[in-house]
């Protein structure tokens, strides 16, 4: 593997605090954003602290079933009604919402609850769940999905992503081997944001998701040089310059998927990237001021 950039963080940081919209971006353009916990990432934190208010759905896969004794009061809803129920008009509640995070380890997206054997697809396997992220995106609107929660973008978009191992089903991609990634920025306008070429991403747990490939229309923001675990269980396999971080148009909405957890990531990286993915996302003045860091 490669090292790390000592310059990336220091980059990062700085642009957060003197970035400057040349947009001259007048309005708010997600004001509503719900969030489905997880027990591997926690988008809501980099969410949090940008001002972005969220709606949190209760989705911990360490139970199979959503128990709404074990919810605090900030998470009454579950990702269940999230993804299958219906807003007070009859239509999917997704569309509620401006943005949705859906967090690696949401319950209902894997083949087996992780410390068990218990099945774990009820949402992936279901067609409601296809019909309410396609309702949701329908109206620009977008999606965010990190790593475990890939099946979710397999299952609605499998034309998309080509994911490692894809043919044998769900979870067959979660080989990735935990480490730090030297990544190429291979989008421009990131690059020139980030006022580099590179970015250290950290893989925080073994067994992370691996895209091996995109289709066409699907942009790479980041690439990198990866291991993941052989299937002989002998060892680790090197693979170069696989999508690291991708996105691409639905309807008229976005989907983002990243093969890292936000959480892992420092601050000032999970915010750069963000804000630069998600228009509207932090918009707090009008005009030709800072964006971030206020």
């Amino acid at each position: 593997m490669k090292t790390a950039h000592p310059r990336v963080w220091p980059l990062a940081l700085g642009l957060l605090v003197a970035c400057k919209s040349d947009n001259k971006i007048s309005s708010i353009a997600v004001e509503r954003v719900a969030v489905s916990t997880g027990d591997f990432d926690r988008v809501e934190e980099s969410l949090a602290r940008n001002g972005v208010a969220t709606d949190l759905f209760e989705g911990y896969i360490a139970i199979p079933v959503y128990d709404p004794e074990a919810a605090d009061a900030s998470m009454a809803l579950s990702v269940e009604q999230l993804f299958s129920g219906q807003n007070e008009d009859g239509y999917p509640l997704t569309i509620d919402y401006d943005a949705i995070f859906v967090n690696s380890g949401t319950r209902g997206f894997g083949r087996y609850v992780y410390n068990g054997v218990e099945s774990d697809d009820s949402l992936v396997a279901s067609a409601q769940t296809a019909v309410a992220v396609n309702a949701f995106l329908e109206g620009s609107r977008t999606l965010v999905v990190s790593d475990w929660a890939y099946d979710l973008v397999e299952s609605v978009f499998p034309d998309k992503i080509s994911f490692l191992h894809e043919e044998d089903g769900t979870d067959a991609a979660q080989v990735g081997v935990s480490d730090a990634v030297v990544a190429t920025i291979t989008d421009p306008g990131l690059a020139e944001v980030a006022v580099s070429d590179t970015l250290e991403l950290r893989f925080d747990f073994d067994s992370w998701a691996v895209m091996q490939d995109v289709g066409p229309g699907v942009d790479v923001y980041l690439r990198g040089d990866i291991e993941h675990r052989s299937l002989d269980g002998e060892g680790a396999v090197v693979m170069r310059d696989v999508p690291l971080l991708v996105g691409f148009n639905s309807d008229a909405g976005r989907v983002i998927y990243s093969s890292f957890s936000w959480k892992a990531q420092p601050p000032p990286v999970t915010d750069l990237l963000l804000l630069y993915l998600i228009e509207g996302l932090s918009v707090r003045v009008t005009g030709e001021s800072e964006v971030a860091g206020e």
